[in-house]
């Protein structure tokens, strides 16, 4: 299904169903706020980040090279725009983002 994912466009990810572990499943809001569960997200951020570059690889498809700073800046802008989107679909929305960079 991961793979799929890869090749599926951010827009049509948002109505995927995806059993998520961790706080990826929770929104935007509350990753932003508290500290705790700012560094818990960004955490999370770098594991979901490091696994979709290790399908990419995988799979033969083209890995982000984005940097740990600009992925998560990437993420946090567009939760503030978005505070009630999930954070799993933020991360994978700012990976294709920063992928076609």
């Amino acid at each position: 299904m991961v793979i799929l994912l890869l090749s599926t466009s951010a827009a049509a990810a948002s109505e995927i169903s995806v059993n998520l572990a961790g706080v990826g499943g929770r929104t935007c809001a509350f990753w932003l706020s508290s500290p705790n569960h700012r560094s818990e997200g960004a955490v999370w951020i770098y594991g979901f980040w490091s696994g979709l570059n290790y399908v990419a690889a995988a799979s033969e498809q083209n890995q982000s090279k984005a940097t740990s700073d600009a992925l998560i800046s990437a993420v946090e802008r567009t939760c503030r725009s978005h505070p009630s989107r999930v954070l799993a679909t933020v991360a994978w929305s700012a990976y294709i983002d920063l992928n076609k960079e």
